[in-house]
């Protein structure tokens, strides 16, 4: 599996090496000669303030059912969970129990209580797509680009279709279990040595507090304040999300309204969805770029403001979580060293 992994990569990079070919490097190095470093750092620091907000609204979550956690050890599991997610195809549902698993470690909270908020955070990610997906099919559709307007469409069934099965399949528990056990076989994909080390009390874990995630879930719907708060944070995520580009563009000398950066981003979430490449790596480049061209952005443009905005927001956190992914590893493998039980092979050795 891992040089596939790997060769789906590669062929991510080629893609993109094609994309530049396709817009002219030369024209590239132009719009790249021509930045403005000063705003670029402000895209950098808007993706920061990304983070902040999410692990807000991540931390909102955990504080509402007693969940007490560190704000960096937050931030950290979000990189991790971001690593991960990376580099699995698909959904990108892979660094959600590994960020689950990372939080009960450093809690000591059952698996069930940080699933039921993890789960929870992703709604409220899904919440404020779908409403800027609709606020998108409207301007597209005021712009008259039919093409773009049936797409968003399309865009916004999807999402709601998610939306509601994801809830439903949430509340019963034997959907629950079975979306568990999943995630754990994603798990086991990942770090198959610690999986297999854990296996025995996921399984527990999984049977003893599913009727407590179902307790918690339900708990974090009703309650109000911890939802209206959340959601808060979550579409404050996506106000730094779409500052993020509009800075990009700023930089190398093409301002762009905040729309024309919505309804690219909006279809570039769904695409990343559903790439079978790692990261959505070419594949997103390539579509963000025809997506700004088709709103009327030169092609050079879109591909170097693309490529700027994949570098901060997808590569650079991809090495930032493989650095804590480490480091957390290093972490597990000293606690470990210091249980009891291994206490005498340690002084032994």
């Amino acid at each position: 599996m891992t040089w596939k992994k790997y060769s789906l990569l590669g062929l991510g990079l080629f893609v993109i090496i094609l994309l530049v070919w396709w817009a002219g490097l030369e024209d590239v190095i132009r719009v790249l000669k021509s930045a403005r470093p000063d705003y670029f750092m402000l895209a950098v620091l808007a993706y920061i303030g990304g983070v902040v907000m999410w692990a807000l609204r991540w931390r909102v979550l955990l504080k509402s059912l007693g969940i007490n956690v560190p704000f960096r050890n937050i931030v950290a599991g979000l990189f991790i969970g971001s690593f991960v997610n990376n580099i699995t195809p698909g959904a990108r549902g892979g660094g959600e129990p590994v960020r689950m698993y990372y939080i009960s470690k450093k809690t000591g909270e059952p698996y069930g209580h940080v699933f039921a908020t993890v789960m929870m955070d992703r709604i409220m990610d899904v919440i404020p797509v779908v409403v800027m997906l609709l606020l998108a099919t409207v301007y597209v559709h005021g712009l008259g680009s039919f093409s773009l307007t049936l797409t968003l469409l399309l865009l916004d069934v999807f999402f709601a279709i998610i939306t509601l099965t994801t809830v439903g399949v949430l509340l019963s528990e034997r959907k629950t279990k079975r979306i568990l056990y999943w995630f754990y076989g994603q798990f086991n994909r990942i770090m198959p040595k610690k999986a297999s080390k854990y296996e025995e009390k996921f399984v527990h874990a999984v049977e003893v507090s599913v009727p407590q995630f179902q307790e918690n879930f339900k708990l974090l719907i009703r309650h109000k304040k911890a939802f209206v708060l959340s959601l808060f944070w979550s579409f404050m995520t996506w106000m730094f999300i779409l500052l993020r580009s509009y800075f990009i563009f700023i930089s190398i000398n093409s301002p762009i309204t905040l729309l024309d950066v919505m309804v690219v981003q909006m279809i570039a979430t769904v695409i990343g969805m559903l790439s079978v490449v790692p990261g959505g790596a070419g594949l997103t480049e390539a579509v963000n770029s025809a997506a700004y061209v088709l709103l009327g952005i030169n092609k050079e443009v879109a591909v170097t403001a693309t490529i700027l905005e994949r570098a901060i927001s997808f590569w650079a956190p991809t090495v930032v979580g493989a650095i804590v992914m480490a480091h957390f590893g290093i972490e597990i493998g000293e606690e470990k060293r210091r249980e009891p039980g291994n206490r005498d092979i340690n002084e032994k050795t």
